[in-house]
Protein backbone atom coordinates (compact mmCIF):
# COMPACT_ATOMS: atom_id res chain seq x y z
CA UNK A 1 0.00 0.00 0.00
CA UNK A 2 0.86 3.56 -0.66
CA UNK A 3 -0.48 5.78 1.89
CA UNK A 4 0.21 8.93 2.73
CA UNK A 5 0.61 10.04 6.18
CA UNK A 6 -1.26 12.89 7.79
CA UNK A 7 0.70 14.49 10.90
CA UNK A 8 -0.49 16.68 13.10
CA UNK A 9 1.98 19.65 11.72
CA UNK A 10 4.57 22.40 12.98
CA UNK A 11 2.94 25.89 13.05
CA UNK A 12 5.55 28.35 12.70
CA UNK A 13 8.09 28.23 15.41
CA UNK A 14 6.20 26.96 18.13
CA UNK A 15 7.16 23.22 18.79
CA UNK A 16 5.05 22.17 21.94
CA UNK A 17 2.08 20.40 21.77
CA UNK A 18 -0.78 20.86 19.43
CA UNK A 19 -4.64 20.00 19.43
CA UNK A 20 -6.30 18.53 17.05
CA UNK A 21 -9.78 20.57 17.10
CA UNK A 22 -12.01 19.02 14.16
CA UNK A 23 -12.41 17.15 11.40
CA UNK A 24 -13.67 19.15 8.00
CA UNK A 25 -14.34 15.86 5.68
CA UNK A 26 -15.13 12.97 6.43
CA UNK A 27 -14.12 9.23 7.58
CA UNK A 28 -13.58 7.87 4.15
CA UNK A 29 -14.30 11.31 2.00
CA UNK A 30 -12.52 11.73 -1.32
CA UNK A 31 -10.23 14.66 -0.85
CA UNK A 32 -7.82 16.91 -2.98
CA UNK A 33 -4.39 18.22 -2.17
CA UNK A 34 -4.86 22.16 -1.13
CA UNK A 35 -8.17 21.21 0.59
CA UNK A 36 -8.68 21.53 3.83
CA UNK A 37 -9.27 18.97 6.19
CA UNK A 38 -8.58 19.69 9.79
CA UNK A 39 -8.08 22.14 12.41
CA UNK A 40 -5.48 22.24 14.80
CA UNK A 41 -4.48 25.13 17.80
CA UNK A 42 -1.60 25.62 19.38
CA UNK A 43 -0.81 27.65 22.23
CA UNK A 44 -1.26 31.16 20.06
CA UNK A 45 -3.25 30.19 17.12
CA UNK A 46 -5.98 28.23 15.40
CA UNK A 47 -5.86 27.17 11.70
CA UNK A 48 -7.20 25.11 9.19
CA UNK A 49 -4.76 22.13 7.38
CA UNK A 50 -4.65 21.34 3.96
CA UNK A 51 -4.24 17.82 2.70
CA UNK A 52 -1.13 17.73 0.48
CA UNK A 53 -2.21 14.75 -1.62
CA UNK A 54 -5.52 13.46 -3.69
CA UNK A 55 -7.06 10.44 -2.22
CA UNK A 56 -9.42 9.10 0.45
CA UNK A 57 -9.09 9.84 3.89
CA UNK A 58 -9.09 7.15 6.99
CA UNK A 59 -8.68 8.94 10.32
CA UNK A 60 -7.07 7.58 13.26
CA UNK A 61 -7.21 10.09 15.83
CA UNK A 62 -11.13 12.13 17.54
CA UNK A 63 -10.81 15.74 18.25
CA UNK A 64 -10.09 16.51 21.22
CA UNK A 65 -6.35 14.81 20.78
CA UNK A 66 -3.67 16.98 22.33
CA UNK A 67 -0.37 15.28 21.24
CA UNK A 68 3.05 16.31 20.20
CA UNK A 69 4.40 17.74 16.42
CA UNK A 70 4.53 14.88 14.06
CA UNK A 71 1.72 12.89 15.77
CA UNK A 72 -0.16 10.48 12.56
CA UNK A 73 -3.49 11.25 12.98
CA UNK A 74 -4.66 9.30 9.73
CA UNK A 75 -4.18 8.55 6.20
CA UNK A 76 -4.97 9.41 2.83
CA UNK A 77 -5.26 6.88 0.68
CA UNK A 78 -4.83 6.84 -3.00
CA UNK A 79 -7.46 4.53 -3.99
CA UNK A 80 -11.03 3.49 -3.25
CA UNK A 81 -9.80 0.04 -2.05
CA UNK A 82 -7.14 0.51 -0.09
CA UNK A 83 -9.03 3.11 1.84
CA UNK A 84 -12.11 0.07 2.44
CA UNK A 85 -8.87 -2.67 3.22
CA UNK A 86 -7.13 -0.02 5.76
CA UNK A 87 -10.69 0.68 6.92
CA UNK A 88 -11.92 -2.38 7.77
CA UNK A 89 -8.81 -3.63 10.08
CA UNK A 90 -6.31 -6.30 10.30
Amino acid sequence: MTEHEVILPKTGIYEGDVVLVEWLVDEGARVSAGEPIFVIESEKVEMDIEADTDGWLHREAEPGLEAPIGTRIGVICPTEAEHRQIAAGP
